[in-house]
């Protein structure tokens, strides 16, 4: 009889959902607010002096071989010494539902220096799975992952998502993030409105955690947070964005915006 019990409670434990599941408060269905094609460039520098990279993202793709989607394209990667000391290029490859702009699939490219790392991810209605494949000095790993929450955002539908709220101040945002090859529960304060960079905008705060192969999180002592400035217009684009890396303090700016 002990071991029944003990059986039935350890199989309510493997099937009970995890207790992040009733913090996110994102919608998880239906359209999001659409944005007509355009491109976006920015600059990264490190605590805003110099030029270390660049990166474009283009948003509604004009691609006649996939009729049926809505294409998000990000590509870039390190300048001058910063691609001396980290050289690194990048190309991703997001398609969405063009109705409700969720994302169905990505893929992508990273290179640093001799590693190559191919990405193919699919977004379903039971959640992320994929592989992440690194060839270097003719050696190539294959890393395959599930990420079982149905209602998955990507890099790019989640900042789509994001625009398409209303914003209110002090508001928080919950919602379950797959940007490229890890999960991550991330939580968005909406902080004010105010005039950044000489225009008016929408400061957000954010912070991860990490999800874990069995969907718990990852808990570190000093976690590391984000701002980004949104316009606040009809276009919500990001303005700039900033955040800690290893190397020190990051710095993006929008150089340029290109309604297509």
């Amino acid at each position: 009889m002990k071991t029944l019990i003990l059986s039935f409670v350890l199989g309510l434990s493997a099937t009970a959902e995890p207790a992040w599941f009733d913090e996110i408060n994102i919608p998880q269905k239906g359209p999001l607010k659409q944005i007509s094609p355009t491109k976006l460039e920015y600059v990264i520098s490190f605590n805003g002096k110099g030029k270390a990279g660049t990166f474009s993202i283009l948003f509604g793709e004009d691609a006649p071989r996939y009729p049926d989607h809505f294409l998000v394209r990000a590509h870039g990667g390190s300048l001058g010494w910063a691609k001396t000391l980290f050289p690194y290029q990048f190309h991703y490859l997001s398609f969405l539902d063009p109705k409700t702009l969720r994302p169905t699939k990505f893929v992508g490219t990273e290179r640093e220096g001799s590693k190559v790392t191919a990405l193919n991810y699919r977004f379903d209605p039971k959640g992320v799975s994929g592989t992440k494949k690194t060839t270097e000095d003719d050696e190539t790993q294959t890393e395959s992952s599930k990420f079982s929450y149905p209602y998955s955002l990507g890099l790019f539908s989640g900042l789509l998502q994001i625009r398409s709220l209303p914003l209110k101040d002090n508001e928080e945002i919950v919602m379950a993030l797959h940007p490229v090859t890890t999960s991550y529960l991330t939580k968005i304060k909406i902080v004010g409105r105010e005039v950044h960079l000489g225009r008016k905008c929408i400061k957000l705060n954010i912070g991860a955690e990490k999800i874990e192969d069995d969907m718990s999180l990852q808990h570190e002592d000093d976690p590391k947070t984000a701002s980004i400035w949104l316009s606040d217009d009809d276009w919500r684009i990001p303005i700039e964005m900033r955040g800690e890396m290893p190397i020190g303090p990051v710095r993006v700016f929008l150089t340029k915006h290109e309604n297509l």
